[in-house]
């Protein structure tokens, strides 16, 4: 909607639907008195008349503006995409299973129920590593007499898209397990 603000004397204007173009001589109220190009005045409320697009001039300044500011911008752009990006490791989640960690008083247990005990530890900690897809999991089991590394190796077997190896000896020594497992959205 045209404004009467928008017109001044002397501004060339159209009239919306009669092919009559002038320029505004006189401005009452919100009629506008317009001097024809054939010399007749004619008057004509605000909201008939439009302003003549070609008489209007063209201003480029605030384009050539827009052009240096996405100039700008694009440069700080590169230069963020340009910085070496770093790999989104997950740590391994370590879990370890010497019995002293896993219960106070484990001098009173006989040997099976340790043994059980450190089975059900590492079976749930297997089951929340696939749960939260955690790729790695490392098993601290100790060295011994081989007996629940044994045990671990049957339990391990016994999932699908699991591989086992031994965990980072400087780290962990030899008494421990990595554990990889399969991101794969077939397994879910």
């Amino acid at each position: 909607m045209t404004r009467l603000s928008d017109f001044k004397v002397g501004d060339t204007v159209e009239v919306i639907e009669d092919n009559i173009k002038g320029e505004i001589i006189a401005i009452t109220g919100h009629i506008i008195t317009l001097s024809t190009e054939d010399d007749f005045e004619l008057e004509f409320n605000v909201n008939e008349v439009v302003p003549l697009m070609s008489s209007a001039p063209i201003s480029f300044e605030g384009g050539h503006q827009k052009q240096e500011q996405y100039a700008k911008e694009l440069s700080l752009k590169k230069k963020r995409n340009t910085t070496a990006k770093r790999a989104k490791t997950i740590p391994p989640m370590e879990v370890d299973l010497h019995i002293e960690k896993l219960v106070k008083n484990y001098k009173r247990l006989a040997t099976h129920e340790i043994l059980e005990l450190q089975l059900d530890r590492a079976k749930r900690s297997l089951d929340l590593a696939i749960q939260k897809r955690i790729p790695k999991l490392v098993l601290i089991h100790g060295v011994g007499q081989g007996v629940l590394k044994a045990e671990l190796d049957f339990l391990i077997g016994r999932y699908e898209g699991i591989r086992s190896e031994a965990a980072d000896y400087q780290k962990y020594g030899q008494g421990a397990t990595l554990i990889h497992i399969s991101q794969k959205a077939s397994r879910w």
